[in-house]
């Protein structure tokens, strides 16, 4: 009987662990949704901007340009900043983004930022557009601008051809290459 006794011990005790456990992995779960309702709220006081697909072709780069911002003021996980963007998808873009994110991110894998940030600019910011940027930096010229509006037209271009100007010697050498010649000299 001594035995009998100690075998429902076990089963009460192993009962018990079982339902501890279980309470503790919805508590976390509760924790991780709480934590991201504030990491939400905070995200929004910023007033990010929502992607819509109308518009130039320039708006999507310097929409994730903008949420990159505050994905760095907010310190969000790579996970964390897809959910967020995601969020700001609306109309067309939203439907577009559940018709791709289970080709993107199959079952069991992580979001992450950089794949979701190619895959979206793929999408909304074509090729030719890319190239038409980058022959519109490789191409600028100061002539009527003043300095200053010089460097603040260079100053955009750059990330639609990152390769150019990669190296700091290189992007000072496009940039005097684009003054008028009498200030070269």
């Amino acid at each position: 009987m001594g035995r009998q006794t100690q075998e429902q011990a076990a089963v009460i005790t192993q009962a018990v662990a079982a339902a501890v456990h279980g309470v503790n992995v919805n508590q976390g779960n509760d924790n991780e949704n709480r934590q991201m309702h504030q990491l939400v709220e905070q995200f929004l006081k910023l007033k990010p901007a929502k992607f819509t697909t109308k518009g130039d072709s320039e708006v999507g780069p310097c929409w994730i340009e903008d949420l990159e911002k505050a994905f760095e003021v907010l310190g969000c996980t790579e996970e964390e900043k897809v959910t967020l963007a995601v969020y700001q998808l609306q109309d067309t873009a939203s439907d577009w983004w559940k018709g791709t994110k289970g080709r993107v991110f199959p079952k069991g894998t992580v979001p992450n930022w950089t794949v979701f940030a190619e895959v979206f600019n793929g999408k909304y910011f074509s090729e030719t557009t890319q190239e038409q940027k980058m022959l519109e930096f490789q191409q600028l010229r100061q002539n009527q601008m003043n300095i200053d509006q010089f460097k603040a037209e260079f100053s955009k271009l750059p990330k639609y051809a990152p390769r150019i100007v990669e190296n700091p010697l290189d992007r000072a050498r496009r940039f005097r290459d684009g003054l008028r010649q009498e200030l070269c000299n």
